[in-house]
């Protein structure tokens, strides 16, 4: 894809030396701005096709071997786009029927009728598509016919003569998607057929080049309300240009081209593919009533389609062990939705621009990807390559390319994790309780004291004596048969470090996120958590893990921040040594799909209560007091 307008990029596009079709040099926006470049790009062009079809290799258009040639030009303003179709007499005969005479001469009023009939062939088989792949219906304005002798034109001569047609395609709208396309042949597909498009926005020093095949669709974007850059422009203007259009279309950039990218994330592998339809329409026998779409009731059927192949395709293991993926999403997309992480809604989609987004994702059973390996093994005339990029934990980025070119074992994309950056364990915290105040009563010595005051009261002289030996006694037995009860004055001591004791039960409790599958996030959450909470939190964990199985990610938390945080005053005395502690934290976190972040801040507020349970600190209660989005920001990865 390339969005019209003004840039600066220039590019030659030759096929591979494995092909034998060569394609004529694609110019593209600020191509001038290098004139040396285009000097030796159609002398490297001419050359190379001069010597090519000497050798035989490229097509040359002899009458014994036709082929339709066409130069057609597009100028698109904001409410039409005209066209200017350029052809050869030579196509009235191979399309239209045309009947030479004895002597190989092709009458006139055969070529008047094909001339004629030649207009509503061009609006059949040139086609200006919108966003959502319906096209736009044109009218012939002008013909501008060669001259016609009245003894006709023989065959062989038919490549001498030219004619014009104009078109125009109107717009209720300014259009930001434009998909031409163009089916110059005959119903059996016998005669060959290119189309040499030159396509300029109004407004712009854009000039867009292609060279089209039957069948084939070439999709443009167009920004009406860009900044227009002019051949002075600073090099640092350009750059921001071709960023803003990056930006604007979430990086995917082309529209007849195969996205593939690879996520390993600590608990599984996901790979996202988005493949143009018009691709996967060569590659597997798709069923669909109306040529140009595919309808909803149709859909379910490409889906199987696509899992067979992909799963035959996409070999994986993890950890040495082969693993079958599980196709988590096969949307289908049209122009107009640039973020692929949002669930697609159902609608026909056009087969000429629409695209299909999968995600297959590959779970392992053991702890941890340790290690992977992916594989693509098969390749097709319009898949012959597939350029993927990888994204491996913790913030890895590579490139990696499946191409029909490569060796068996060089189609196999391996991964190697790095011991120190598996998730690691939760850690408890244990739960060292200070003791309480105790209060210490000798009863002993209590009891003698009271015997020996009752009979200095109430007793005799022998009773005083008696009261004077249990005194003795009581001090004799002070050290001994004492009992230790709860102060009843004192208060209970602080628990020590409440700060540390939360922070670190809280930040365990958002570690489980660490641990794809279910088993390792209960095992997580139960270091940090207790109580009701334990599965309230894990069903919201969980209920996260589904929200994935339709083919979003959970949220990978990046940082965790605390604001404000200190013990609770309303925490009573008859709780101790639980505590409630209020806190305030900012939680970042991003979840990533097709090469972009979606980055978020939320900010929350909470009352909780940690308890000791089983010799360990544990939070049992959690009240949410505030919650509020501080800033969302989605941002394309780079390399």
């Amino acid at each position: 894809m390339l969005t019209v307008g003004s840039a600066g990029l220039f590019e030659l596009t030759l096929r591979d030396e494995h092909e034998t079709n060569i394609q004529s040099p694609k110019i593209y926006p600020g191509f001038h701005r290098f004139p040396f470049m285009t000097f030796f790009a159609r002398l490297f062009s001419t050359q190379l096709l001069i010597f090519l079809s000497c050798t035989g290799t490229a097509a040359i258009t002899p009458a014994g071997h036709p082929i339709s040639v066409t130069e057609t030009q597009v100028f698109v303003t904001r409410n039409v786009a005209r066209v200017r179709i350029k052809l050869f007499a030579e196509d009235l005969f191979l399309f239209q029927g045309l009947e030479p005479d004895t002597k190989d001469v092709i009458p006139a009023d055969e070529l008047s009728r094909g001339l004629k009939d030649h207009r509503q062939f061009l609006l059949d088989k040139f086609k200006l598509r919108d966003a959502k792949g319906d096209a736009f219906k044109g009218t012939v304005t002008d013909v501008q016919p060669f001259e016609i002798p009245e003894e006709g034109i023989p065959v062989d001569d038919l490549m001498l003569h030219t004619a014009t047609y104009e078109l125009e395609y109107p717009f209720a709208e300014p259009p930001e998607f434009l998909t031409l396309q163009q089916d110059i042949s005959d119903e059996n597909f016998i005669f060959p057929s290119e189309m040499k498009l030159t396509l300029h926005q109004a407004g712009t020093e854009m000039t867009y080049t292609e060279s089209l095949k039957p069948g084939v669709a070439e999709t443009l974007r167009f920004d009406w309300d860009q900044q227009q850059l002019t051949d002075d422009s600073s090099d640092e203007d350009w750059e921001a240009w071709f960023e803003k259009q990056r930006e604007a279309t979430l990086g995917i950039t082309s529209y007849s081209s195969v996205y593939s990218f690879i996520y390993i994330e600590p608990a599984e592998v996901r790979h996202e593919v988005l493949i143009p339809l018009a691709s996967l329409r060569t590659i597997m026998p798709m069923e669909h009533k109306n040529p140009a779409f595919i309808e909803v009731d149709e859909q379910d059927g490409v889906r199987k389609l696509i899992r067979d192949w992909l799963t035959d395709v996409n070999p994986t293991t993890i950890n040495g062990v082969a693993v079958e993926p599980t196709f988590t999403r096969i949307d289908f997309y049209g122009l107009d939705l640039k973020d692929f992480a949002r669930q697609a809604e159902q609608r026909r989609v056009s087969l000429a621009n629409g695209r299909v987004g999968v995600i297959m994702t590959y779970r392992t059973v053991d702890d941890s990807v340790r290690e992977t390996s992916l594989t693509w093994n098969k390749f097709h005339s319009s898949l012959r390559k597939v350029q993927s990029v990888v994204f491996s934990y913790p913030d890895r980025m590579q490139r990696f390319e499946f191409s029909r070119f490569n060796e068996p074992a060089d189609n196999v994309f391996r991964w190697t994790a790095d011991e120190a950056v598996l998730p690691q364990p939760v850690a408890a915290v244990p739960a060292d309780v200070p003791a309480l105040p105790q209060l210490v009563v000798p009863v002993a010595s209590i009891c003698a004291v009271v015997l020996a005051l009752a009979c200095a009261i109430f007793g005799k002289t022998q009773g005083r004596r008696f009261a004077a030996a249990l005194c003795v006694l009581g001090a004799v037995t002070w050290p001994f048969a004492r009992v230790e009860l709860p102060h009843p004055f004192a208060p209970p001591p602080e628990v020590t470090d409440t700060d540390g004791i939360f922070e670190q039960l809280h930040t365990g409790a958002y570690r489980a996120l660490d641990f794809g599958t279910e088993h390792r996030i209960y095992e997580a959450l139960n270091q940090s958590v207790d109580g009701p909470l334990l599965e309230t939190l894990y069903l919201q964990l969980r209920e996260s893990l589904l929200v994935r199985e339709q083919g979003g990610a959970v949220a990978r938390v990046r940082a965790v921040e605390y604001d404000d945080g200190q013990q609770a005053v309303e925490s009573p005395n008859d709780m101790w040594p639980s505590f409630r502690y209020r806190s305030r934290w900012t939680v970042s976190g991003t979840v990533e799909h097709w090469g972009h972040v979606h980055e978020r801040q939320n900010q929350f507020a909470a009352l909780f209560s940690v308890e000791p349970r089983d010799g360990q600190w544990k939070i049992t209660d959690m009240q949410i007091e505030d919650q509020q989005s501080v800033a969302t920001k989605t941002r394309l990865r780079k390399f």
